[in-house]
């Protein structure tokens, strides 16, 4: 495992978790970038990132003031299934977010309790870096092969909060259909979720009553917007929660199926002919972002990267954060 070094203001870290590096504080400028991934503030505030290693389960806070940034020493074998985002608005444990707390422990002062899972986010599986490929860590979806190069993507597929952009160098494969290259979404905004989103065709009915959804993110009573749902995650999201979701489940409901995509029963084929491509929703994300990214379940084509496992790649929130 990797040892996570972080030059910052408060960080909170899992001794176990197998990251490395960062820093919180601005100001001195930046180092030279030696770590596969890393992340930086560019926000007018402090942001916590939360990372997420499926496989292990292991959690990881860090708090970056404005210019910080952290480091992940990712191991050499590889390692499959991370997932990043950014929080703010934590208590000094970067736990009870306004945003980005999806999971315990919910906000305290906020009876909605916990915001639904609609963060920007980067997801990898990074590829081997050792000569014997039989070292190197085993893809956890097919145990028979072993993980060699680094796939990466962000993610709209739930929804978004906060502005990015992502960089990348030293890639060696040439990939024209999944190409590792930099993503744009700096000028993501939350002013441009859909407030009037016709999600009304079902798989084989029509329901009308979903035909004028609100997408954005709002706990009941208050005007403040936290993020935009996807259309997805829209109809799904609990309704008793007080963060304004449908409660539609499961995601195999008529009302839900075409835009969720669950597989089974509906293929990538099927759900690319749907009315999830046409929703005002994908098309503001495809707007606002270059480079490629996910907007629903199967944007594979615009939102996999595919690079060499030596690629390192650099995530920026901001600057223009809500």
């Amino acid at each position: 495992m990797g040892i996570m070094r972080i030059i910052t203001v408060s960080v909170i870290v899992s001794l176990l978790s197998a990251c490395g590096g960062g820093s919180g504080g601005g100001g001195g400028g930046i180092p030279t970038q030696t770590a596969l991934f890393r992340i930086i503030n560019s926000c007018s505030y402090a942001i916590w990132v939360q990372h997420t290693n499926d496989p292990s389960a292991i959690n990881e806070t860090a708090k970056l003031e404005t210019g910080g940034y952290v480091d992940y020493n990712i191991p050499n074998a590889g390692r499959a299934s991370d997932r990043f985002w950014a929080k703010k608005g934590c208590d000094a444990n970067g736990d009870n977010c306004e945003i980005g707390q999806s999971s315990n422990p919910c906000p305290a002062a906020n009876a909605a309790g916990c915001a639904p899972p609609v963060d920007s986010k980067l997801e990898a599986t990074w590829g081997c870096l050792l000569a014997n490929a039989s070292q190197c860590a085993v893809n956890p979806s097919d145990t028979t092969q072993r993980l060699t190069d680094t796939y990466f993507n962000t993610s709209a597929v739930d929804g978004y909060t906060l502005p990015y952009t992502v960089a990348v160098s030293g890639n060696t494969i040439t990939d024209a259909g999944q190409p590792c290259q930099n993503i744009d979404c700096s000028v993501m905004d939350l002013s441009k979720c859909p407030t009037d989103e016709n999600l009304s065709q079902g798989q084989t009915g029509n329901y009308p009553q979903y035909a004028n959804e609100d997408l954005r993110v709002k706990v009941a009573g208050l005007d403040t917007v936290l993020g935009c749902y996807s259309p997805c995650k829209k109809l799904n999201y609990a309704s008793n929660t007080g963060f304004n979701g449908e409660g539609l489940t499961p995601d195999t409901r008529d009302e839900v199926v075409m835009y969720c995509c669950p597989t089974p029963p509906i293929s990538a084929d099927a759900c690319r002919a749907g009315p999830v491509v046409n929703t005002q929703y994908v098309a503001a994300v495809h707007n606002m972002c270059t480079g490629g990214v996910y907007a629903y379940a199967y944007d594979d084509i615009l939102g996999l990267h595919h690079c060499s496992a030596s690629t390192m790649i650099t995530m920026t929130f901001g600057p223009n954060c809500p």
